[in-house]
């Protein structure tokens, strides 16, 4: 999946069983997490495991890292957001970053004295 700030590896899986809300991914499908980890490929480019489920019309998303896992709860940049983020939760959250894809984006500065 290719966006204007980032390249991510995708790997699809269509499960019969719903996931529970305290899943642990890596746990339960070790062989599709190891894959995305051992991708031949620069450590730039995110990797993601995105599960739907026969009952679920959405797929629920997430970040394979190299030393754990984490879900995708909401990403304005694509317009998602898991049908099982818990917003309030969110706003206790005691970490919360928000990075503004203009940032991303920028073009560099072509003058030394613009930078300034």
């Amino acid at each position: 999946m290719y966006r204007t700030a980032a390249v991510v590896a995708v790997t699809l899986k269509k499960v019969r069983y719903a996931l529970s809300d305290d899943c642990i991914i890596e746990k339960k499908f070790p062989d599709e997490v190891d894959a995305l980890r051992n991708l031949p490929m620069p450590v730039f480019v995110l990797r993601e495991l995105w599960i739907r489920t026969q009952n679920e019309r959405a797929w629920r998303r997430f970040y394979i890292l190299p030393e754990t896992t984490a879900e995708i709860e909401l990403n304005t940049a694509e317009n998602y957001r898991n049908t099982h983020f818990r917003e309030k939760d969110w706003e206790k959250a005691p970490y919360r970053l928000d990075i503004p894809l203009s940032l991303l984006t920028k073009k560099p500065a072509k003058k030394r004295d613009e930078i300034r």
